[in-house]
């Protein structure tokens, strides 16, 4: 996270958390325009500081396709699935199968099939399937389905089928929505059909929230769906937007104010939903609870309270304190330089001891357990990495593909999410297998809603 983004002087130590950024303009449609900024190399040392010790940061082994999946009581093959367009208005059906084909790819649990290989009669076979003809392309799982007008609404019914069951689908949903939300549908639909293989429901249809450069000095708030469409502004108080948080409610974040003020603000809202004394540069919620980043007298701190602001305490001292993370069971997550160089600290415990350079943690509920995503700087480039709620077992996500930075995990643990010098927003399981760019932006602080 940028500390602070005006043209007023910025405390020394605060600088120190910030990066040089590279300019991107991205097309939003119809005439509008974003610069966005891309990280590209991190702010040299001060001069006469003593160099960082080496590197100990681990190479990764992951990268690439991914081959097998994480599923109950063990692991297996990517499921071949076929997606098939629903009866129904053809520009409908064509974005049923666009939205599923684009979830399941993503998902990392999936290979779809090619359509030209289907070899079935899917009138001939109406509600159900032959399942020999499906069999003989190598299918495991057919998703078939169809769509009708009701009223102003679409009634969309879809199934899956299970090709060693049978002909019978084994997962049947109907939703009644408008044309607008056809995608609405879809990513519901898709959630519940990695909950049929997995026990646990996908993320699909989420939203992810960042913070980036619109201007000389000027910052937004963003949001863009987990499958890299509806990219949009929201709305802020000032043009000084940073660090987005998903809160009771709403999209919350710090804004700056002509007065040189920090504060925190909801989405909607023009008044400051808290005010305190000093600077606020941040904010998290989780466990019935709200962190803050608050900057007085040159130092910032992470302070905890209830969500609505009440309760305030300050849980760390002195030094540069940032990037509070809320974990499932409570943990408070954040970056601190109280060691020398910026580390991770759970609970008040340093739990990042490789690399001299680490930001920006989020928890991540991986099905093969509990990690912390960060990003790390190795030279002149930065990378993300996974490890163990105390610190061990440190993977590296990404290497050799540019700057990547600021990550998030989705809801369900299975998607990761992090900016790239590579030219976007990418996805990828939490191994950085399946790396998919879904969107033409970059920014920083990103956090995906609902985790």
């Amino acid at each position: 996270m940028h500390a602070k983004v005006t043209s007023t002087p910025r405390a020394t130590r605060l600088a120190r958390f910030a990066f040089r950024t590279l300019p991107l303009v991205v097309t939003l449609g119809a005439g509008s325009v974003l610069a966005l900024t891309m990280p590209a190399v991190a702010q040299p040392a001060p001069a006469g500081a003593a160099p960082p010790a080496a590197s100990a940061l681990p190479n990764a082994t992951n990268n690439g396709a991914v081959t097998t999946v994480v599923v109950q009581g063990g692991s297996r093959s990517l499921f071949k699935i076929a997606v098939t367009p629903p009866l129904g208005d053809s520009a409908v059906a064509k974005q049923v199968v666009d939205t599923a084909t684009r979830d399941f790819t993503l998902s990392s649990l999936f290979q779809v099939l090619d359509p030209n290989s289907f070899t079935a009669n899917l009138t001939q076979e109406g509600a159900s399937i032959e399942p020999s003809s499906w069999r003989n392309i190598g299918a495991e799982g057919v998703v078939k389905g169809n769509v009708t007008p009701r009223g102003q609404n679409l009634h969309v019914e879809l199934r899956l089928y299970v090709v060693s069951r049978g002909s019978d689908a084994v997962l049947k949903k109907e939703y009644d929505v408008a044309a607008s939300s056809i995608r609405s549908a879809v990513h519901q639909f898709d959630n519940e059909v990695v909950k049929y293989f997995t026990g646990t429901a996908g993320s699909f249809g989420g939203r992810l929230v960042f913070s980036a450069t619109t201007g000389r000095g000027q910052k937004g708030i963003f949001s863009v769906e987990s499958d890299g469409q509806g990219l949009g502004r929201l709305q802020a108080v000032s043009n000084v937007a940073l660090a987005p948080a998903a809160g009771p409610g709403g999209i919350y974040y710090a804004g700056g104010l002509p007065d040189g003020s920090y504060q925190l603000f909801k989405v909607g809202n023009p008044a400051a939903v808290l005010k305190h004394a000093g600077l606020v540069f941040g904010v998290a919620f989780g466990g019935n609870k709200m962190a803050l980043v608050i900057s007085q007298n040159g130092q910032s701190d992470i302070w905890t309270g209830a969500p609505d602001g009440s309760g305030l305490t300050k849980v760390t001292s002195g030094g540069l304190n940032t990037h509070p993370s809320f974990g499932p069971g409570g943990q408070l997550a954040y970056v601190s330089n109280q060691g020398g160089n910026p580390q991770i600290f759970v609970d008040g415990k340093r739990v990042s001891f490789r690399g001299t350079y680490n930001m920006a943690p989020v928890f991540c509920n991986d099905p093969e357990g509990q990690k912390i995503l960060f990003m790390g700087r190795d030279g002149g480039t930065w990378d993300i990495f996974s490890a163990d709620l105390g610190g061990g077992n440190m993977k590296r996500l990404t290497q050799d593909q540019g700057s990547n930075t600021y990550p998030a995990c989705s809801p369900d643990g299975r998607m990761v999410a992090f900016f790239s010098t590579r030219g976007g927003l990418f996805l990828s399981n939490p191994q950085g297998q399946n790396q998919q760019k879904i969107a033409s932006v970059t920014g920083e602080s990103l956090r995906w809603e609902g985790n």
